[in-house]
């Protein structure tokens, strides 16, 4: 007989294997007790509805009644007996049958009654079967069912209508919250719409009423509305849900400030100016001390309620024609945007122009409240925009440096125009070449080719400027800044690239005009500077062995010696030159083809043995 075969548990060190999974049969994924349920859930439903042929008859209440007790206790049961089907199919019975029961009851108000009572019912049965999926869900559709039948057909006034909304969807963040993630994504879907609502209808309650009292119970329900959903990031399983990792901080701290700002408009002018300094100060502390990290919620949210507050306090002042108070605000704006920059490296392309925005517009503020003369308006822009430049220079092979060179640009045409506006040739021109200066430095040192090609217009608008305003009307005045500023545009290629590329442009456009009027008008001091500066440069060329100021140079030398001769010489001197130009050529020509001969010659006898 043989010996049975004995199985041994796997040894400790290995991992028990899982046994295989059932077969494909290729059915649906409903098993058949659900379609039995389901069924089931639709008869007892049905007789119920079909005992309330009457409404309001006691008769068919009872049995409502009756099922709905029989449901809900069988729904207890299976949840203890680990039947997870047969407890949400006897709960959603008991759900339906309670409030067809309660719809049934009377008009609107009595339903409203009833249905409110039905929320806390459903929510200790929640509490109880916590495995339950219905209760939850029903608790708040049973909330939400009772605020819409009472606000059906209502005359509610504005006030109490908004705080109904914002408190249901303050309701629905709570339950979103707590509950479950199947029923938290049911309840949140459906308190979006209650808080969308609720926000709009708060929003133009506190922005136009006058009255304190009355804008601060819809304020603190919106704030309320804010700091839940800025919870709701809190919960992992949501938040694939929330959008962006920013989407919901900086809509919350929106939605925060517009409710701070409005309470604070109702109480006059004073409280939108404290509503500016409360962002101000607000943007100071959270970019002090909050985190920094991408997945801080507190610092977007707080920079977009700081934004919000001083952005509305910013739009009313304007509108109100309060500029000295406006130029205040903007002035002290710059100190939490440099703060921010410095805390948050990441945050420096975005705040430090920011900084330098709300100093220039300080500045035009300022000046259109008289507060500032118009003559110290452009020269202060200016240097703002130094100042600016001063700093992307700093920041250079950083990302702030093109946003911030780009607001110095811009704040320095502002400048510009101001200085131009005043009439003043002098500050003009000085202003042109402050700003080109500046901004020559700047490309030279971070390499940026528009910024240094910015300067040299600059500095050249600058110096026609100035030779205008003085009465010069010699080319030089205009030709040799043009040609200076094109060497100091190639900056250092003057010494290592090409001579044409570098020193060609300047050398034309220097030499050009000049040997024109050498040649054409009779005035020998030119003339003479002309023929001076040529052959320096061309033997400065020759001596470093530069190409480009060497024929420049000799160019202009030949140009004027022989355009000159030609200009003023009369005919008979010019026939006189060129018939003895004619001999010379011709006497060379014949004394180099002797040479030649002759060193012939003398190869041919050195070559005789």
């Amino acid at each position: 007989m043989p010996t049975p075969e004995v199985d041994y548990p796997p040894p400790l060190d290995r991992p028990v294997q899982p046994p295989p999974a059932p077969a494909e049969t290729g059915g649906a994924d409903v098993a058949p007790q659900q379609v039995l349920l389901g069924a089931g859930v639709v008869a007892v439903v049905a007789a119920g509805t079909a005992s309330l042929t009457d409404a309001g008859s006691p008769a068919g209440l009872l049995v409502v009644t009756l099922l709905t007790a029989a449901a809900t206790a069988g729904s207890l049961r299976a949840a203890r007996r680990g039947l997870r089907s047969s407890e949400e199919a006897l709960a959603s019975a008991a759900v339906v049958l309670a409030a067809v029961g309660a719809w049934s009851a009377g008009d609107g108000s009595a339903a409203a009654v009833l249905l409110a009572l039905l929320a806390p019912v459903f929510t200790v049965l929640a509490l109880i079967a916590r495995t339950t999926l219905t209760w939850p869900v029903a608790a708040w559709s049973a909330v939400q069912c009772a605020v819409l039948s009472g606000l059906t057909g209502s005359s509610l006034s504005l006030s109490p209508h908004s705080a109904v909304v914002l408190a249901t969807a303050v309701t629905g963040v709570l339950v979103t919250l707590v509950v479950r993630r199947a029923a938290a994504v049911l309840a949140l879907v459906t308190t979006a719409a209650w808080w969308s609502t609720g926000v709009v209808e708060g929003s133009a309650l506190v922005w136009t009423t006058e009255s304190v009292g009355t804008a601060l119970l819809p304020g603190a329900l919106m704030l309320a509305a804010a700091g839940g959903l800025l919870a709701l990031r809190r919960r992992r399983d949501l938040r694939p849900l929330l959008g962006p990792r920013a989407a919901v901080p900086v809509l919350a701290g929106s939605v925060a400030g517009a409710a701070v700002s409005g309470v604070l408009q109702a109480a006059g002018p004073g409280g939108v100016m404290a509503s500016g300094y409360l962002g101000l100060v607000l943007a100071a502390v959270v970019g002090t001390v909050a985190s920094p990290r991408p997945t801080a919620l507190l610092r977007p949210a707080g920079l977009a309620t700081s934004a919000v507050l001083t952005g509305l306090a910013v739009v009313q002042l304007f509108g109100s024609g309060h500029w000295s108070a406006l130029a205040a605000l903007l002035a002290a704006a710059a100190v939490p945007a440099v703060i921010v920059a410095a805390r948050q490296p990441a945050d420096r392309p975005g705040a430090l122009p920011v900084a330098v925005v709300c100093l220039a517009a300080a500045v035009l503020f300022a000046e259109a409240d008289g507060s500032l003369s118009p003559g110290w308006a452009g020269p202060l822009l200016v240097g703002l925009c130094v100042l600016a430049l001063a700093g992307a220079t700093a920041l250079r092979r950083h990302r702030t440096e093109v946003p911030l060179a780009w607001t110095a640009a811009a704040v320095a045409v502002a400048g510009l125009a101001h200085l131009a506006r005043a009439g003043d040739a002098t500050g003009l021109a000085a202003g042109l070449a402050v700003v080109g200066v500046a901004f020559l430095g700047h490309g030279t040192v971070t390499g940026r080719a528009p910024s240094r090609a910015g300067g040299c217009v600059g500095l050249v608008l600058a110096a026609w400027l100035a030779a205008g305003s003085a009465g010069v009307e010699v080319p030089e005045a205009y030709t040799l800044p043009a040609a200076v500023v094109l060497w100091l545009y190639s900056g250092r290629r003057l010494s290592t690239g090409a001579s044409w590329p570098a020193w060609g442009p300047g050398l034309v456009v220097a030499f050009t005009p000049s040997t024109w009027h050498a040649v054409t008008e009779p005035e020998l001091t030119r003339l003479v500077l002309l023929l001076v500066a040529a052959t320096l440069v061309a033997t400065a060329g020759a001596r470093w062995g530069v190409q480009a100021p060497l024929v420049v140079g000799a160019v202009a030398l030949a140009a004027a010696a022989v355009g000159r001769l030609t200009v003023y010489l009369p005919l008979p001197g010019l026939l006189a030159v060129a018939a003895a130009g004619i001999v010379l050529l011709l006497v060379g020509a014949v004394y180099e083809e002797r040479r030649e001969r002759a060193r012939a010659a003398f190869a041919r006898v050195a070559d005789l043995r």
